[in-house]
């Protein structure tokens, strides 16, 4: 499968491999949407940092990325409570809510040029035993405050199942 994110970035020009000993405050692992967050950080602090990546910066997970930043991550929210307890499922929920916050307030202070808008994440089946799943799922995210809601959409052109799913608002594309 091919990237656009990487495909659209091939004529950039890419950055030299580390040739010699460097001196450094801090050495970020990982060339990716996280590491240049952190080096951003970092750089705002005025704190000496370097990035090191074994292929080129944002070309692994971060390249293959649809650019859909969310906090909904699939059927998660009602595994995590059942698993790890509603206050934790809620500070997972709230650390993913940040990060959209967060990519849009450098987005903007910044000035950076990338269509990011704020949209809904949904999560959707077709299969009726996965119904249930769904409503779970709304259920939990409600659970902690958060607004999740099911829905049955009117049955589409060319199939002859509904659509079933979870909306959460207030997801993030770039």
């Amino acid at each position: 499968m091919k990237s656009y994110w990487i495909d659209s970035k091939k004529k950039k020009k890419g950055y030299q491999a580390l040739k010699e000993n460097i001196e450094t405050d801090i050495c970020i692992i990982g060339g990716g949407i996280t590491g240049i967050t952190v080096a951003y950080y970092l750089n705002q602090y005025k704190i000496k940092n370097v990035i090191l990546e074994k292929g080129r910066i944002c070309q692994k997970t971060t390249g293959h990325s649809t650019a859909k930043i969310t906090s909904q991550h699939g059927l998660f929210y009602k595994y995590l409570i059942d698993s790890q307890g509603k206050e934790f499922a809620k500070k997972y929920y709230e650390a993913n809510q940040n990060a959209i916050e967060n990519i849009a307030k450098i987005v903007e202070k910044e000035n950076i040029s990338c269509e990011f808008r704020r949209t809904s994440a949904y999560v959707f089946t077709q299969k009726l035993e996965d119904i249930q799943k769904i409503k779970d799922e709304c259920d939990a995210v409600k659970s902690f405050g958060r607004e999740s809601k099911f829905f049955n959409s009117k049955r589409h052109k060319n199939t002859t199942k509904s659509t079933i799913g979870n909306r959460i608002s207030r997801a993030g594309t770039v």
